[in-house]
Order: structure tokens, then C-alpha cells, then sequence
């Protein structure tokens, strides 16, 4: 699986036209995804973009990672949508703020809150709604927002923000929806998030990465995750460094407080707009999580996941989730121009 080169970010206010990608990036190949510093608001958001060939219908899919949210963990998962798809829509998905490192997280004091990174995305979607408005006829973008774990509660929140911003369908895959501190992984995880121990984890994983030779360090991550070569990468170039540590941390222990009871009114009212996608052996998302939304909402799409993929599906399934999801996209397409 080939990867995104970090070394060489471009700072933009906008997304660039498609006659400007080549000024921007002379080794830029039709098909993989541009990855940018983007200005949105104050804040600098790392962000891949699969640019499309052709999107006559103003698609774009908007993505928001889970909890680390590394926007370089979903390439392989976005880079298959965008290939099932003939490259003929806008793929976007932008990092949480202050969950990876690099010259958009200068400032390595802040610490993002749950609300933080709502607004974040909110102000992510109408910057590119603006954007992606047609000069010509004013026609605006529609929208799809796939968030993964917490990423399908922010989304959610997009949703109830800009419920007239075009947002066709949101994927919510995986989902912690509901009483994520009541879960397997949030029971058995807890003590890690409270001040203390998160600022305690920071410094070890600083003292880890300054202190031991980066071969050995590889080696024990590797040891540790068993991930394969190209996460073990993302891993210890983004991931792996105390203030990334204690973000990620810190937005854990605010899911557990605010993610309690299910928002049935908002999942009720725009329950046509979305996918639940769970999966048995999910320690974050339950099966019961499953059964509680199929019994509230049996008209709704939630889906149970046949082959047991993993929570964390961009480590290992994300190629299997992709084709997964180009299916419901490519459904919605068909549904867009059977209304035309």
C-alpha cells in the first residue's frame, strides 16, 4: 500500500482548481489524494483530498476519523472508495485537531475539547460548501459525511448544525452513539483518561521517543501493535509524540462524559439520511448498541457486519470497508439521477 509524503505540505486557504494542482505538486499522479495544511478559520487542518475527474454531480465525501483522528489511518480505505467510484467525486477527510504531528499543530499546549472539534468540522463543511458552489448557476454541493467512531457523533453533529447544507447521507461507521463509558473498552480504559494519567502517558511516550534509538522504538511498536509496515509508519511519525498522546487522551475523557444518552429525536427526525453500520465483536460499539437502535428505529438502515470487522477496520480491512462503502454511495448516485 503506498502512502501520503507528509515532508512536503502546502498551506492553502482553499482547496486548489483543477488546473492548479500541477503547480502545486509537479509529481501529483491522476488518483491519489493531495495532502494539504488547510486554513480553516484560525485553525490549520491537515487534510487529504482524492480531487475528481469529472464531478458533475457536486458530490463530495466528507470524512472524519475516529479517536486518534489521523487522517493518514483512512488511505487506503478512501483511496479504494475513490477508485470504485471512477474518481468521479471529491473525497475530503481532515485530521482532529491537535491528534497528529507536524506544521499544522505548532501550537503543542492546546488541548482540543469534544465541542472544539464539532465546531471544527461544522466550519470545515460550510468552507467547503462555499467553494464548491458552481460560479456558473449557483448550483451548491450535497454533501456525504462517513465518521467513524466518534467521528459518526460529530457528523451527527454537523447534521443537526447545517440540516440545509445538502448533507444527503452520513455513514456512521462503527458508531459510539450512546454511553461509550458503559462499553467493554470504556469500562476496562477509563483510568487512562483523567488528567493524571493522561499528562503521565504523554511523558513516557516523550521520554520513549527521545530517549531510545528510533530502530528499537520501531521495533517495539511494532511488537506492541502488530501492525503492518505502513501503520507502524503513520503510527510513529504522527501519532507517537507526547502532545498527540495527551489530545487524544483528553478528547477520550470528554466522550466518556457527553456521549451518554442516545439523541433519539435528531437520529429520528433524519433517520433516512443515515447508515449505522456496527459489528459483534465491537468493544466501543456494542452488539447492544445494535439491538437498542434496531429496536428504536426498525425502519431505519442499521446494519450488523457479516464477517466481524474489527472497530479500528483502517488497520487491516480498509480496502474490504471501501468497497462497502462505494456500494451505498453508488446506490445514492443512481437514486440523485433517477430524480433528475
Amino acid at each position: 500500500m503506498s502512502t501520503v509524503d507528509s515532508s512536503d505540505l502546502i498551506l492553502v486557504n482553499k482547496l486548489p482548481k483543477p488546473e492548479e494542482i500541477f503547480k502545486l505538486k509537479n509529481d501529483y499522479i491522476e488518483g491519489e489524494p493531495l495532502k494539504f495544511v488547510w486554513m480553516v478559520e484560525e485553525h490549520l487542518t491537515e487534510t487529504l483530498w482524492w480531487p475528481s475527474k469529472n464531478n458533475e454531480e457536486n458530490l463530495i465525501l466528507f470524512v472524519i476519523p475516529g479517536n486518534p483522528g489521523v487522517i493518514d489511518y483512512y488511505f487506503e480505505f478512501l483511496n479504494t472508495i475513490h477508485n470504485e467510484l471512477g474518481k468521479k467525486i471529491d473525497i475530503v477527510g481532515v485530521s482532529m485537531l491537535g491528534h497528529s504531528h507536524g506544521p499544522h499543530n505548532p501550537h503543542l499546549k492546546n488541548l482540543y475539547s469534544l465541542q472544539d472539534q464539532i465546531d471544527h468540522k461544522i466550519q470545515c463543511v460550510d468552507k467547503l460548501r462555499s467553494q464548491f458552489t458552481s460560479q456558473e448557476d449557483k448550483k451548491q454541493p450535497k454533501f456525504i459525511i462517513c465518521g467513524h467512531s466518534i467521528g459518526a457523533y460529530v457528523g451527527s453533529q454537523v447534521l443537526k448544525a447545517r440540516p440545509n447544507h445538502g448533507i444527503e447521507n452520513i455513514y456512521a461507521l462503527f458508531p459510539t452513539l450512546q454511553h461509550i463509558v458503559k462499553t467493554p473498552n470504556g469500562m476496562m480504559l477509563n483510568f487512562l483518561f483523567n488528567e493524571r494519567a493522561r499528562s503521565l502517558a504523554a511523558s513516557f511516550v516523550g521520554n520513549l521517543r527521545y530517549f531510545v534509538p528510533q530502530t528499537l522504538f520501531k521495533f517495539l511498536v511494532a511488537l506492541l501493535t502488530r501492525q503492518k509496515e505502513s501503520m507502524i509508519d503513520i503510527t510513529l511519525s504522527a501519532l507517537l509524540h507526547g502532545h498527540v498522546v495527551e489530545n487524544s487522551l483528553y478528547l477520550a475523557g470528554l466522550e466518556m462524559e457527553t456521549v451518554c444518552e442516545l439523541d433519539e429525536e435528531l437520529y429520528r427526525e433524519h433517520l433516512d439520511k443515515f447508515i449505522f453500520y456496527f459489528s459483534e465483536g465491537d468493544g466501543w460499539a456494542p452488539l447492544e448498541h445494535y439491538e437498542d437502535m434496531k429496536r428504536r428505529f426498525p425502519e431505519g438502515r442499521v446494519l450488523l457486519c457479516e464477517s466481524n470487522t474489527p472497530h479500528a477496520f483502517v488497520l487491516n480491512h480498509g480496502e474490504v470497508m471501501g468497497k462497502k462503502v462505494a456500494g451505498w454511495m453508488l446506490t445514492l448516485i443512481e437514486l440523485t439521477l433517477n430524480r433528475v
